[in-house]
C-alpha cells in the first residue's frame, strides 16, 4: 500500500506543479516551488520530470530559467492503467 500512496502523492505534486505554471507562464523555479508549497528538493524534482515527459518547456530569459506549459499534467489522465490480465476481473465467471 505504501508504493501505492506514494505514487498517487508524486502524481499529486506533478499535476499540482503543472497547474501552477499554466496559470503564470513565464515563473521561474523558486515562485514555481513557493505557489506549489512544495519544498526545493521536491519542486526541482516535479520540475525535472515534466521537462523529461515534454509536459514543459524553458526558456533562459532575466538571468533565469522561466517555465511555460507545453501540455497539462493530469494525475487521472496520466496515471498507470493495470493490465488486464491482472485487474480484479480477469478469470471472473465460469469455468
Amino acid at each position: 500500500m505504501g508504493e501505492k500512496s506514494s505514487a498517487a502523492q508524486v502524481r499529486a505534486i506533478l499535476e499540482r506543479v503543472s497547474r501552477v505554471i499554466e496559470a503564470a507562464p513565464g515563473l521561474d523555479a523558486r515562485s514555481v516551488r513557493v505557489r506549489a508549497r512544495v519544498s526545493r528538493r521536491t519542486g526541482d524534482d516535479a520540475l525535472g520530470l515534466l521537462m523529461r515527459a515534454n509536459f514543459l518547456h524553458r526558456e533562459w530569459r532575466e538571468g533565469d530559467w522561466r517555465y511555460a506549459s507545453a501540455v497539462p499534467y493530469r494525475a487521472d489522465e496520466q496515471a498507470p492503467r493495470a493490465a488486464f490480465g491482472v485487474s480484479h476481473s480477469a478469470g471472473q465467471g465460469g469455468a
